[in-house]
């Protein structure tokens, strides 16, 4: 479970600190930092387990306007697998053209070294913290992305898979492909690869139980299936049931998911990924999912979000970025935390609270912006 983040000298981050929970509603301002801590997450995902490139997503622009330091800082806590793993990054700038540099790039666990790069060099440890090996690295790339699974560092190969299995969540409906290329084991952000993803998992898994909770969901949703388009590729076809007329037996009509309503696909979206995504011991960050759906329609969705996370023995951790009130009356006040900028300044955060004791529900609050005053 993600326990804490650290970021510092990036965009509107200076000196930001968060401890966070299980279940983790982040509420503030447009402009206060909530995508942007789920974007620092996302680049050191991507960065640290896939080897990305990161020359237009450090340094640069993304270093804070009004301070002039040479370095941004990147810490994540994480506990699971028996421990606290601690994990830091540490970049600046080198060379021309300017790139960024790794500084420092470390894992620790329960306080211990089980990976360290800093000038040039890595330092791998063993299970029992024991230096094993040390090799010069390039300064532009991060050597923990090399790093294979080995029997002696299963320690740092859980970490790894961890931050790997981190899912980002924010649907959009007019980018939602209805044509699946091929099979993708994980979804985009936007859920622009929504069909080749469902092929994946109808190859790997049961959906019996998310076409149930789409027929409770969608009225007259009967199901969904994949059809030959051609060239290896598949067609997401879904059935709905058409209504009774007199002296006409019922019948079900098929339509492309392109031809379905925004609203429609992006509940289906969501649906797949509470069944496919939101895995054991995983962490997954939604971002305004309630877009383009109406309140009654995803309220059934977040009940079963919040029970999976609150049945202990899922271990699944939910971050949502939203003003939903149902979301806000269940979670402002156990773990719901305000994001904001005063005066255009950096971010700072706190509890969700009722600083004048008004008695109101979270949604009475918000609606009335009387939240933390």
């Amino acid at each position: 479970m993600l326990e804490r983040v650290y970021i510092d000298n990036f965009r509107c981050m200076v000196n930001f600190e968060c401890h966070f929970g299980p279940k983790q509603l982040i509420l503030g301002p447009n402009g206060g930092g909530k995508s942007t801590l789920f974007d620092v997450l996302v680049l050191l995902r991507d960065f640290c387990v896939w080897g990305s490139r990161v020359e237009n997503t450090l340094l640069g622009f993304t270093r804070t306007r009004w301070q002039d330091l040479p370095e941004q800082s990147f810490e994540v806590d994480v506990s699971g697998n028996g421990g606290l793993y601690t994990f830091r990054l540490v970049v600046d700038s080198w060379g021309n053209p300017i790139k960024p540099r790794v500084v420092r790039e470390e894992v620790y666990f329960a306080g211990k070294p089980i990976f360290r790069f800093a000038q040039g060099e890595v330092r791998l440890f063993n299970d029992k913290h024991e230096e094993k090996v040390k090799y010069p690295f390039d300064w532009h790339r991060s050597a923990l992305a090399t790093i294979p699974e080995r029997p002696e560092n299963t320690k740092l190969s859980w970490f790894k898979r961890w931050l790997g299995n981190l899912l980002f969540i924010s649907p959009d409906p007019h980018q939602m492909s209805p044509v699946a290329e091929k099979e993708l084991p994980g979804p985009t952000r936007n859920l622009s690869n929504f069909a080749a993803w469902y092929r994946h998992w109808r190859s790997e898994a049961d959906d019996q139980s998310l076409l149930q909770d789409l027929r409770e969901a969608i009225p007259g949703f009967e199901g969904m299936d994949l059809k030959d388009a051609g060239m290896g590729n598949r067609f997401l076809m879904l059935t709905f049931s058409a209504q009774e007329r007199q002296g006409r037996a019922k019948q079900d009509l098929a339509y492309t998911f392109n031809e379905l309503s925004d609203g429609q696909r992006v509940l289906i979206g969501l649906y797949t990924v509470l069944h496919f995504g939101l895995k054991p011991g995983t962490t997954t960050f939604f971002d305004e999912p309630d877009n383009f759906v109406a309140l009654k329609e995803i309220q059934p969705w977040l009940d079963k979000v919040l029970d999976r996370v609150e049945d202990e023995e899922s271990n699944t951790q939910v971050f949502v970025i939203s003003h939903h009130p149902e979301l806000l009356n269940r979670l402002g006040f156990a773990g719901g935390i305000v994001l904001d900028r005063p005066r255009g300044r950096h971010t700072r955060v706190q509890p969700f609270s009722d600083p004048s004791q008004t008695d109101l529900s979270p949604a009475e609050l918000v609606s009335r912006a009387w939240e933390n005053e």
